[in-house]
């Protein structure tokens, strides 16, 4: 009896075991590659920066899925927190990605958060992506401090070389961005790409990240003539409606943005850094912001969604170059010498003529025009043409 039990019992536990497997068990052999994210998650930036971002980050870990790096199985584990663009949301951020969730990879955005999770990150060997910052955030000594979205030290003299040639009557530059660190970094790399081209800048003005009146900063703005305005569209708005009718860029693009200033005020302004529309973008963003704004409820598919997803995948890319999850420095080195075969085609990070090290991703600079109610890009420029300026800007 006791002998007809035992096999009882084996069958049992082997039936359990298949079953098991057919019902998901096999999903425990599919391991979880940890990204603490973190971005500002309320109010204004939280609505046009962070949400979008986090969104699009999650978005493209359900569409990478499931991936193989050194014959093992892996799926993205995004862990998202609100840094509120601070100095303080840095430092709380990173420390619970890195002593509670156990991350290897995060992503800091904005400056002052960025810049106050990178020594924790490098100290603890995170490699960690930022976004909003200038070149002091790079570096030999901040080895594992990347970007993966464009920059505003290489971008911004793009806009410049190209504005003096199509542009020869501008010569008076007005700048005004938010006080943050990151509104600094812009407005410092406008002044240099400006100067750089020969034109003179009359003001650059500083207003608070909650600020929802900007007549008093427009007019100050106008007061100063400017033939060319470099900011944000609201305050672009408040510029035209007080009379002034020069040319004016920004960084950033989206309908939405456009409604609010009023599409007649944004007529003709100049978009410096690659965003998600016009006829030129490859099938594969298409294809993606098609589905961006079916899962969100028809949510506009912007730069902040658009560049946290390359980050993820780039970063599947570099994974399986490098063979491994855990080897951050091996996986580093992959980011500085490869090429990566994107939805934009191939890229691959550089930076060596202006930060001494191959820690940002390289874009190519489109210039766009917002015209009959589109985006419309106008020209455009190599990602390796476009470093090489860079460097005789800020050398």
């Amino acid at each position: 009896m006791k002998r007809w039990s035992s096999i009882a019992a084996v069958v049992a536990l082997c039936l359990a075991l298949v079953i098991g497997a057919a019902c998901g068990g096999g999903e425990e052999e599919v391991k979880r590659v940890k990204l603490g994210f973190a971005a500002p998650m309320s109010g204004m930036l939280g609505a046009f920066v962070g949400l979008p971002a986090r969104q699009g980050i999650n978005l493209a870990s359900e569409m990478i899925g499931e991936f193989t790096v050194a014959g093992e199985r892996y799926r993205w584990k995004v862990i998202s927190m609100d840094n509120g663009y601070t100095t303080a949301g840095g430092v709380a951020t990173a420390t619970k990605f890195i002593f509670e969730d156990g991350v290897k990879f995060m992503h800091q955005t904005g400056a002052d958060a960025a810049l106050a999770a990178q020594p924790i990150c490098e100290e603890k060997g995170v490699m960690l992506s930022i976004s909003g910052a200038g070149m002091e955030a790079f570096g030999p000594d901040k080895h594992h401090t990347f970007q993966f979205s464009p920059t505003y030290m290489v971008h911004t003299p793009v806009l410049f070389q190209w504005l003096t040639a199509a542009h020869p009557e501008v010569k008076t530059v007005a700048i005004a961005m938010g006080e943050d660190r990151t509104g600094h970094e812009i407005a410092d790399a406008a002044v240099a790409a400006a100067e750089y081209s020969g034109l003179e800048v009359v003001t650059v003005d500083y207003y608070s990240l909650q600020t929802m009146e900007f007549y008093p900063v427009a007019t100050s703005l106008v007061s100063k003539e400017p033939d060319f305005f470099i900011g944000n569209p609201l305050i672009l708005k408040a510029m035209r409606e007080i009379g002034w009718d020069g040319l004016a860029a920004f960084h950033g693009w989206s309908r939405v943005t456009a409604a609010q200033a009023g599409w007649d005020n944004v007529q003709g302004l100049l978009v410096y850094q690659p965003n998600p529309f016009g006829e030129e973008l490859p099938q594969e963003v298409k294809d993606f912001a098609a589905e961006y704004q079916a899962r969100y409820e028809g949510q506009e598919f912007t730069m902040s969604s658009y560049y946290s997803a390359t980050i993820l995948y780039v970063m599947t890319e570099a994974l399986k170059k490098a063979g491994t999850v855990d080897d951050v420095d091996k996986i580093m080195d992959v980011l500085e010498t490869e090429t990566f075969d994107t939805w934009l085609g191939p890229l691959s990070f550089g930076g060596q003529g202006l930060i001494g090290s191959d820690n940002l991703l390289m874009w190519p600079a489109p210039i766009a025009e917002i015209s009959d109610h589109d985006y419309h890009m106008i020209f455009g420029m190599l990602a390796d043409e476009a470093e090489a300026l860079a460097v005789e800007v800020y050398k």
